[in-house]
């Protein structure tokens, strides 16, 4: 190395200038790895030295992570670097001299290094350290990380000046490196909610084995940043894998990989992931004991990942991640990112072959049906027992759904957490760019909430968790209460709100909060559909009959039974461009989206109809649409005006001006 930043007398710049230089660089970026580089580069140049060494402390504070190295004079020392990355995570024993900084929370200088016995000799040797200065990093009176100078040269020690330069260089960029990573984790977690719904759409767009788990390794191999991926399926008889689908392998090794079984046995890297049930990594494949089979040894890649497919506590298969040059080492959230692809890729495993039983049975049935129709009562009882699994299916699916749900509710709380005290400016002041980022990751996040939200209550109306709460009230109060609240809204976007007003106060007896979403559904997707210079109205009306149904047996619903109590008739109406009569059937279906002009414009879920269908029909009403193209659509729906059940001992109260 032909530094010379040490050869010559330290004269000590102009502090405040050279902090203003730094925050001004480090301020253009939130890039963890860009703004390392920039702080590490111009500290070394600021503090003659020859190069500077950032280590974090990760989320434990238990290790060191080496994560940049830079000379003084900008030029590459690839080999050095190469040795500083394969450092790898350390605890802090390992160390003495970092340790002892977080410790103390100061400077330490090492005026000769190989007498400190601070610094391993291993270390002493590989980056020829001279003299050595080590700064904390201190954030909110937490240690982040240290900051190391050290000299390759003349290894003449570092000054009180070179000390002060450097900790106020580090108080200066802790903010910045502490922002950095709560964004970098922001965008993780935000990758991580994409790679579960991105492998939630394949696995629900398709039943085709080999075309699910293809989409499955590829989303895997792309989250974790793979150069090529596989799936395995499990042979236990044979006790080996059997390799099903590849994604990205070299023309080379995906012959090999189609006919090669991977014996569980000279394998333990594959039967300690089965063991365990969770993913299993080797981070140097080639000195690694665990994967020394022949066959894995003669594909000659660097490092690996094996997440065991499990499905109801049964394992199926596996995913093979493969790195092929680079030293890869999995952080806890990968592992749990990789863990959660590979059981949803269990399921449909699962599914599909379900599916494909089904099918063959299906098939079956013809021919028996066209050969042989003495077999018809066998063939009955094969189709009963096919819409059994059909249904069993349905529930896996909303049990599926129901807990994508909640684990993606989990990480997109934290990350909306993250980006409110961000923006908030909790964690320190925000430059235009940074808002503006964070103002993008915050919308994407909310529309995940909202679908997510969706999704959880259509799961929970499904499996029949949900339960209403009658009471009386008004049912005109609860709409001009609405009507108030989205006001606002609808001025912004030069719409007009009217209730059309009667004397009766139009007392229900329904669940208030349900009946409020549903009334809150209809006027929002009013707003959305109707055009600027429109007009929306609420309008009530009493004297709606429903008719009489015959109910034979035990009545355990109370909207079933035979009775013909008075019921309230609610109504949106819009002066929107109206629905085509064709697409009216079927707009109270799950993910049904109108594709008629601006209605294909403005997206939604497609759940939102029919939550408000299910909730209406729960409390014994009913709901539908009409509309006119060019004229706009009415939405209504029924409520009961007293109890359904004759036992309930609800009465309606007296002074109906006392509900709201």
């Amino acid at each position: 190395m032909n530094s010379t930043s040490s050869s010559t007398p330290f004269h000590a710049p102009d502090t405040p200038a050279v902090l203003l230089e730094i925050a001004r660089a480090v301020s253009s970026t939130l890039d963890l790895t860009k703004l390392l580089k920039i702080v590490a580069q111009r500290t070394a140049a600021a503090c003659g030295a020859d190069v500077c060494s950032i280590f974090l402390c990760d989320a434990s504070g238990e290790r060191v992570v080496p994560m940049m190295s830079q000379a003084a004079s900008g030029e590459r020392l690839d080999d050095l670097w190469e040795q500083f990355k394969q450092m790898g995570s350390q605890r802090g024993e390992q160390i003495p001299a970092i340790i002892a900084t977080i410790e103390r929370r100061e400077p330490i200088v090492l005026e000769d290094p190989t007498t400190s016995g601070l610094l391993p000799t291993r270390w002493i040797e590989i980056f020829r350290l001279k003299a050595l200065l080590s700064v904390p990093l201190i954030r909110q009176d937490r240690v982040i990380g240290v900051l190391v100078l050290h000299q390759m040269v003349d290894g003449k020690p570092f000054t009180d000046a070179q000390t002060l330069l450097a900790s106020a260089i580090a108080s200066q960029v802790s903010l910045a490196i502490e922002n950095a990573r709560l964004f970098q984790a922001t965008q993780e977690r935000l990758r991580e909610c994409e790679t579960l719904l991105a492998v939630s759409r394949s696995l629900s767009s398709t039943l085709d084995l080999k075309e699910t788990l293809l989409h499955v390794a590829k989303e895997a191999a792309l989250a974790a940043e793979a150069d090529s991926s596989g799936a395995y399926l499990l042979d236990p008889e044979q006790g080996v894998i059997r390799p099903f689908a590849g994604y990205n392998l070299p023309e080379w090794v995906s012959e090999p990989f189609q006919r090669s079984p991977l014996s569980l046995r000279a394998l333990p890297l594959v039967q300690e992931a089965f063991d365990r049930r969770e993913p299993v990594y080797s981070i140097d494949v080639p000195t690694d004991p665990r994967c020394a089979h022949p066959a894995i040894q003669r594909l000659g890649f660097r490092s690996c990942l094996f997440a065991p497919m499990v499905a109801q506590e049964k394992l199926i298969g596996g995913l093979f991640l493969i790195w092929w040059e680079k030293s890869y080492t999995c952080t806890p959230e990968q592992l749990c990112l990789m863990d959660g692809v590979a059981r949803q890729a269990a399921m449909a495993i699962d599914n599909a072959s379900a599916y494909h039983e089904i099918e063959a049975l299906n098939i079956s049935l013809e021919d028996k049906i066209a050969k042989r129709t003495s077999e018809l009562s066998e063939v009955n009882a094969a189709l009963e027992s096919s819409h059994r699994r059909l249904q069993e299916l349905d529930r896996t699916k909303s049990d599926f759904l129901l807990n994508v749900s909640h684990e993606l509710r989990t990480p997109l709380t934290a990350i909306t957490g993250f980006v409110d005290n961000m923006l908030e400016e909790i964690t320190g002041p925000l430059s235009e760019p940074q808002q503006w980022y964070l103002r993008r990751v915050k919308a994407n996040t909310d529309q995940l909430v909202r679908l997510i939200n969706d999704l959880l209550d259509l799961a929970r109306i499904e499996e029949g968790r949900v339960r209403v709460t009658p009471t009386f009230f008004s049912a005109s109060g609860l709409a001009s209460e609405l009507l108030e609240t989205l006001r606002l809204m609808a001025t912004e976007k030069g719409l007009r709100l009217q209730l059309t007003e009667t004397a009766d106060p139009l007392i229900v007896y329904a669940d208030r909060d349900r009946v409020g979403q549903v009334l809150m559904n209809l006027l929002g997707n009013a707003i959305k559909f109707t055009p600027s210079g429109g007009e929306i109205t609420v309008t009530a009306r009493t004297g709606v009959r429903r008719e009489a149904e015959g109910v034979r047996g035990d009545v355990t619903s109370p909207h079933a039974l035979p009775l013909t109590p008075d019921f309230i008739e609610v109504a949106v109406t819009d002066t929107g461009e109206g629905i085509p009569a064709k697409e009216l059937p079927h707009i109270f279906d799950k993910f049904y989206q109108v594709q008629y002009r601006a209605q294909a414009k403005a997206k939604g879920t497609g759940l939102g109809l029919a939550i408000a269908k299910s909730l209406v029909e729960l409390q014994g009403g009913r709901i539908w649409a009409t509309s006119e193209i060019g004229r706009g659509s009415t939405f209504a729906f029924t409520l009961p005006q007293r109890p359904l059940v004759e036992s309930c001992n609800a009465t309606a109260p007296s002074n109906a001006e006392n509900l709201s």
